[in-house]
Order: C-alpha cells, then structure tokens, then sequence
C-alpha cells in the first residue's frame, strides 16, 4: 500500500506550489493542478527551465479564479469569466490543445516580470469551461 506523505498542487504550471491536506481528484488528476500555463503570444507554453523567475510567483485559486502574488509582492486577479470565450490554440511539449487566454491587462502585468520585456500570456485549459 502506498502511502502519502506530502500532497502540492501547482495551478499554474511552473509556478510555486501549494501544500494541501486533501484533495480533489477526478480522471485527469487533482483539482486545479496546472490548469494555467503562461505561454507565449503563439501558445506556446514557457516554463521555469527558461524562466526561473516563474517559481516565485505564488498562484492561489480560488472558487472563481486566481490570484497571483508576483515576486515583489504585487498582485493581480483574474476571475474565470475574464478570459476570453474562444479557445486559442496552445502547445506543451508537443501536445496540442486549446485554452482560454486572460485578458490584456494581466498579460500585459505577467510580461513585466520577464526580461528584456517578453510578451506572455496566462492560459486557462477550462475543460467543460461553459461558453
């Protein structure tokens, strides 16, 4: 028998974890686990491997949405119903699929983050997302 001794989640992906004591799970794994990716303007997704700076970042879902915390302690929220109704394509190593993409003003804040000035966006992979 296996036993757990830690459980994180990490919503989005590359970004800092969460500790839990309990979970969620369904087919596709634990609730809010790397549901968000920050991606380039083509959807392609980027990752802490080229940007350490993303494990700083502290993501906390939420019943409607996500907060971030930025490394220096600035904060922005998005709320579901922000993101844009279309499915833009997206990539993560290889793998094609669809995600929702955040709305110009938190894209536009992420970016700051990365140098010199990288254009990002905050993807949302809302599986059964109504719309």
């Amino acid at each position: 028998m296996a036993t757990l001794s830690r459980l994180f989640i990490h919503p989005v992906k590359s970004m800092r974890g969460i500790g839990l004591t309990h979970a969620l799970a369904d087919i596709s794994g634990l609730a809010f686990d790397r549901i968000f990716m920050i991606t380039e303007p083509d959807g392609k997704f980027i990752t802490a491997r080229q940007f350490p700076q993303m494990v700083r970042f502290t993501p906390s879902p939420f019943h409607d949405g996500l907060h971030l915390t930025a490394p220096d302690g600035s904060n922005a929220l998005v709320r579901f119903t922000d993101f844009t109704p279309q499915d833009a394509p997206t990539e993560v190593w290889g793998n094609h699929f669809t995600a929702r993409v955040a709305p110009t003003a938190i894209n536009q804040w992420l970016s700051g983050f990365f140098s010199p000035q990288y254009p990002v966006a905050l993807g949302w992979a809302a599986v059964d997302a109504p719309g």
